[in-house]
């Protein structure tokens, strides 16, 4: 049988980690976590941004397919229409039925609202698709979507109806 081990006052060992040790991995841990935060602020922006983007490019490619595919709304409707898209006060988008915005019947207007106030729009105000082909403006127009941080983005809309955006 083993005879037990009797320890004095200066054999103890003492473990764990000292002050200091605790101190630089708390500053290590606390300096990750800072940069973690800062690039992921930028991603929840950058995202705000292309959502906004995505909300007008949505809304022109809805009025050129009702366009298309000659959609007529209304009681005294028969045959295709035009549709369009009028960008007026920021963070509204109006799509309407009609020749342009100022002959058209309001009450069949739908308003689709921005998910980001801060985006702002330059360019056209109005952008509208002829019945059955989907054709745009008879020249090449072109929105820009900007937001607060100085972000943009173009959207164009060709001749051919076809709509493009870069960013």
């Amino acid at each position: 049988m083993a005879s037990p081990r009797i320890f004095t006052r200066n054999s103890v060992r003492w473990s764990g980690f000292t002050l200091i040790e605790t101190i630089i991995v708390l500053a290590l841990f606390l300096a990750i976590a800072g940069m973690g935060l800062f690039v992921s602020l930028d991603d929840y922006r950058a995202f705000h941004f292309r959502n906004e983007r995505d909300v007008v490019v949505s809304v022109l490619q809805k009025a050129r397919s009702e366009s298309m595919a000659n959609v007529c709304f209304g009681t005294n409707c028969t045959g295709g229409r035009t549709h369009g898209v009028y960008l007026g006060s920021p963070g509204t988008y109006v799509l309407f039925q009609g020749a342009s915005y100022a002959s058209r019947d309001a009450s069949l207007d739908e308003t689709i609202s921005a998910r980001d106030a801060a985006a702002h729009l330059s360019g056209a105000a109005e952008i509208v698709f002829a019945p059955g082909s989907g054709a745009g403006p008879v020249a090449r127009a072109t929105l820009t979507v900007t937001d607060a941080n100085g972000k943009k983005s173009d959207i164009t809309i060709e001749p051919s109806g076809r709509i493009w955006w870069k960013n």
